[in-house]
């Protein structure tokens, strides 16, 4: 797969407007809150580009103050969903304070997806990690960032048959990059590890069955490593019930 969207840096706005692609209400199809209704905030820019991304984080993007943003969160919402998913691209690449202060006040439950390059969520001296109950981090790197790891609730690795490591059932490699042996910066995480499938159903250099076929063999390499290491498997759910 080919992910033909720019790489970008940090974009901290000290009045906490954040580049937003798109707002709606689904089901959380991933991690601890897996089959809850939520409202999802795809926050635009990533400072990757992973080449198996089969996200749209840069189309349509906006810039929205704090309170235009809780609004619209709130017009979203159906009255019983309570749980806010910001994802991207990398949230943790723009100033997510404000918002996330509002959310709060609002009697909302934030869940913030990254790939733990960066490490913090705003740049001020009143940032708060309270703020976050829910951090999930799929490492796309070698390293997380040291001072984002306490703060981890879950970790979610996407595994592709052939590239599992014999000595933990997690990534080989990743962006080209090898693991480094033992993963010390999370050797004593206690929080829930997941593994999910690369899912090759987008990949335009396969033909039909080869993406079949290809998506088997990677759901197998997960079944077996949760069997083996005690991961939980995870299989996005929004997807196989046929929403985004």
């Amino acid at each position: 797969m080919n992910n033909p969207q720019p790489s970008e840096r940090y974009t901290l706005r000290s009045d906490g407007a954040l580049d937003v692609v798109r707002i709606w209400h689904t089901i959380q199809g991933e991690g601890p809150h897996a089959g809850k209704p939520a409202v999802f905030v795809r926050l635009a820019g990533c400072n990757l580009a992973c080449p198996f991304c089969d996200t749209d984080y840069t189309t349509g993007r906006s810039f929205y103050n704090p309170s235009n943003l809780q609004d619209s969160v709130e017009y979203n919402a159906f009255r019983e969903t309570r749980l806010v998913v910001i994802t991207g691209g990398e949230p943790f690449r723009q100033n997510l304070g404000p918002f996330l202060r509002l959310l709060r006040l609002s009697g909302f439950h934030a869940q913030v997806e990254t790939n733990g390059a960066y490490p913090k969520f705003m740049e001020d001296e009143q940032q708060d990690w309270s703020l976050l109950p829910t951090i999930v981090c799929s490492p796309k790197l070698p390293h997380i960032n040291a001072s984002l790891v306490p703060h981890i609730t879950a970790l979610k690795y996407v595994l592709e048959a052939g590239k599992v490591d014999g000595e933990d059932g997690l990534p080989t490699n990743t962006l080209g990059e090898k693991w480094p042996p033992g993963r010390p910066e999370w050797e004593d995480f206690k929080g829930e590890v997941y593994v999910q499938p690369v899912d090759h159903s987008l990949d335009e250099n396969l033909t039909t069955t080869q993406r079949l076929k290809q998506n088997e063999a990677n759901v197998k390499a997960a079944v077996d490593s949760c069997l083996k290491f005690g991961y939980r498997l995870c299989l996005q759910v929004h997807k196989l019930v046929g929403l985004d």
